[in-house]
């Protein structure tokens, strides 16, 4: 998978998830916060733009880079912190949501650092 394919797909999963969050809460037995929910439609908003726009493939492999660093580390730590944000109330430590965070995270830094660049068109 590249940063490309993560972002149409991350993005995509994200912005359901920020909709959904919205009118079916809890989730899945996940307690979304309206904060939550709308840091879900940014985040998801930001890369399915990167996904499906033209963007710049060096920009988009450094923001998927940076979107799986921030992911990775907010599902690490909230299995050793008990509320991360307790005066914003986005982001309350629950098992599932942590696992969730630390698989998207980590596939958007495989996809940024292991992902293979567009092939190179044909010679004539």
């Amino acid at each position: 998978m590249n940063a490309k394919l993560y972002s149409k797909v991350a993005g995509v999963v994200l912005l359901l998830v920020g909709v959904m969050g919205f009118f079916m809460n809890p989730l899945m037995g996940m307690d979304l916060s309206k904060r939550h929910s709308v840091v879900h439609l940014v985040s998801g908003a930001l890369l399915a733009y990167l996904g499906f726009t033209d963007a710049d493939a060096s920009l988009t492999k450094n923001l998927v880079l940076l979107f799986g660093v921030v992911y990775t580390i907010l599902g690490v730590w909230g299995f050793f912190t008990p509320m991360m944000f307790p005066f914003f109330r986005i982001y309350f430590t629950d098992a599932l949501i942590n696992c969730i965070h630390l698989v998207i995270g980590l596939a958007g830094l495989a996809a940024a650092m292991l992902g293979g660049a567009k092939a190179a068109p044909a010679k004539a």
